[in-house]
């Protein structure tokens, strides 16, 4: 149905020219059964998120070395198949930039894969640049130029047409041939140990718990150097607003900006009136969950005993910043050298904390970044402390 030239991933084993669309349970039957015996497994999806909470999940796009193929969600499928397929250990689950992709996955099924290969990862530490895209890495190891033209093709429509059903597969097509390759660039770099230990964080209940927290951390950095009931409620507000958001399906911004919601916990308004006078909040809100939003203020006001106060952040003196500049250097000069991004090793603020006195929790210190790049750092921190007393 779909015809395209075929292209080696391996030898042995050429992409099957003769990828199909699956929205029935007998074809999606058959093509876990084979997958499930492959080597390994090129994973991508499409999904909308524009007036929802949860991404729409949209369409699945799997291959292996033989097939390439497009599962249908919105079809009336039993999914347990693909669950299983995606939780064992074998085959390898191959992603570009798999957070989003894994949101979705985890969303709609319930389920992280395991055993999973992000390529964007693995080029990172093989020396292609910072988040290289898709598109750029199969024109770079696999010399073709990719379509663009449906970059914002309404993907929950039906039917979509041949050339997007060949664009969606072609997400998935170069997968394997770009896993063989960065494998072994890995290999011969002595970096396979990086690649599987950061996509194991990438499936880790601790990323996932992290990222359902970063909503509410965010709107507490903006309360920073507030009373604590101020910050008490704007805790409270924060999680109110994103069980809202679950519940209802909507974009939490949509329900309270997060702009409305500070302001709501600096002002704390105790009455309707009060409530209605905070710049921004819109009156659909104040008539549907006035009332609420003011039983929740009530509620919090009085911070409970596991509250730990946000302080306002400190412009670091002089010799801390200095010092900051120093690793920071010395950070870039090493990456600069062993050709890979900074940003793959650690970022701007975890280098401040860092110069700052922090010990615990900083990637820098754990894992293959601690022997890499974070015991010289320490020492370097050690030299330059002792040069400064």
């Amino acid at each position: 149905m779909f015809k395209r030239p075929k292209l080696p991933l391996t030898a042995s084993a050429p992409l099957n020219s003769q990828p199909f669309w699956i929205d029935r349970q007998q074809d999606l039957d058959t093509w876990v059964n084979h997958a499930e015996v492959a080597p390994w497994l090129g994973v991508d999806t499409e999904f909308e998120r524009v007036r929802t909470f949860f991404p729409r999940f949209c369409l699945l796009q799997m291959s292996t070395p033989e097939k390439a193929v497009c599962i249908d969600p919105l079809a009336d499928l039993d999914w347990d198949g693909v669950r299983n397929l995606l939780t064992q250990t074998r085959p390898t689950k191959i992603f570009h930039a798999a957070r989003q992709d894994l949101e979705v996955l985890h969303n709609y099924l319930s389920v992280m894969p395991a055993n999973v290969f992000d390529t964007q990862i693995a080029s990172a530490f093989c020396g292609h640049g910072e988040q290289v895209g898709y598109a750029h890495l199969v024109k770079e190891i696999c010399g073709v130029s990719l379509p663009k033209a449906f970059t914002r093709t309404p993907w929950c429509r039906r039917p979509l047409s041949e050339e997007e059903i060949q664009y969606a597969l072609d997400d998935v097509h170069y997968l394997g041939i770009l896993y063989e390759t960065l494998s072994a660039e890995l290999q011969g770099r002595g970096r396979a140990s990086w690649q599987s230990d950061d996509c194991a964080a990438l499936v880790s209940d601790q990323v996932l718990q992290k990222a359902q927290r970063a909503p509410i951390h965010r709107v507490m950095r903006a309360c920073a150097g507030m009373d604590d009931a101020s910050q008490s409620v704007a805790a409270a507000l924060a999680k109110w607003r994103e069980d809202l958001a679950r519940e209802k399906d909507r974009p939490r911004e949509w329900l309270l900006s997060t702009d409305v919601l500070v302001e709501v916990a600096r002002t704390r308004p105790q009455n309707l009136q009060a409530l209605a006078a905070v710049p921004g909040l819109e009156k659909s809100i104040l008539k549907r969950r006035g009332e609420e939003l003011l039983g929740v203020i009530c509620a919090s006001e009085t911070p409970a005993s596991d509250f730990t106060r946000m302080p306002k952040p400190i412009r670091p003196d002089a010799a801390l910043k200095a010092l900051g500049n120093v690793l920071w250097k010395h950070l870039k000069e090493v990456c600069d050298h062993e050709d890979i991004p900074t940003s793959a090793v650690a970022r701007r603020d975890e280098i401040r904390a860092l110069a700052a006195g922090e010990r615990h929790n900083l990637r820098i210190l754990n894992g293959w970044r601690r022997a890499f790049i974070g015991e010289s750092l320490l020492a370097l921190t050690s030299q330059e402390n002792i040069s400064r007393s």
